[in-house]
């Protein structure tokens, strides 16, 4: 019920469909009394997509949770296991079409599974990733992201795939119960460094003791641009972790609104 209602949230939360519902109301209140409300109301709007649209103003939201973490050095100190969130790691839609895994928009989180896993070579692997590909087909992330590590070099016997998790509070309860850490083993979290705050909360109120090593995150330099897509769709995922935190925090899927590094 709660993964409904927040799916359905979101339809309406996204900016671009913001953007479409206050525009719509502009035009609508310009065929009324109210016109000179909907001129200025579309003015705003044009006013903050052309901001979007030119300054980093998405990347600016993203920084606070990017920076939260740094990214993992690898030291002498002994690793038990890396776990990995899927996300977007592997395009299920492209990988159905062509018939193998394709590496997604989030494949900063394979490149630095890989290098943890190369760097740890006998620390366990989990895999945590079950939703699913065009039309709700039997491909999930999980075992898609799994075939594609293995076609890199990794063990397939190293491996333990969580394959029915929606989310991350999914992720973090089903991934500890498959792998069933001990409490003195040290375990690291892959996931992108914006979503790092939200899943780090998330895992740490499931009591297990874990690292976050994130990818590093991407560079704030101001560089002139004219990219309205980018800019919504970097304010769209800032906006959704901000929110998740929130709610996480208020529905007791989480014990801290702002973690810390273990």
């Amino acid at each position: 019920m709660f993964y409904s209602a927040a799916k359905l949230f979101w339809i309406f939360a996204d900016p671009l469909n913001m953007t479409l519902i206050v525009l719509m109301l502009a035009v609508i209140m310009m065929w009324t009394p109210w016109r000179r409300l909907g001129v200025w109301l579309a003015s705003l709007l044009a006013a903050g997509l052309l901001a979007m649209a030119v300054l980093p103003l998405g990347i600016w939201a993203l920084a606070p949770l990017s920076e939260k973490f740094p990214s993992h050095a690898v030291a002498q100190d002994p690793v038990d296991g890396i776990v990995l969130l899927s996300g977007a790691a592997v395009d299920l839609k492209i990988s159905a079409k062509v018939g193998h895994p394709i590496p997604g928009r989030a494949a900063g989180r394979l490149v630095e599974f890989m290098r943890l896993a190369r760097a740890y070579p006998a620390a366990r692997l989990l895999i945590c990733g079950g939703n699913a590909g065009p039309g709700d087909g039997p491909v999930r992330e999980g075992p898609a992201i799994a075939e594609y590590l293995v076609s890199r070099g990794l063990s397939r016997e190293r491996m333990m795939v969580e394959d029915q998790s929606r989310d991350t509070y999914e992720n973090a309860v089903l991934g500890k119960a498959l792998a069933r850490p001990a409490p003195d083993q040290g375990w690291l979290l892959v996931t992108s460094a914006w979503h790092m705050p939200r899943a780090m909360a998330t895992f740490q109120s499931q009591g297990w003791s874990i690292k976050a090593a994130p990818p590093k995150s991407e560079s704030r330099t101001f560089r002139p641009r004219f990219n309205l897509r980018r800019g919504l769709n970097n304010f769209k995922v800032a906006l959704h972790e901000y929110i998740g935190l929130v709610a996480y925090r208020l529905n007791g899927r989480t014990k801290t609104l702002w973690p810390a590094q273990n």
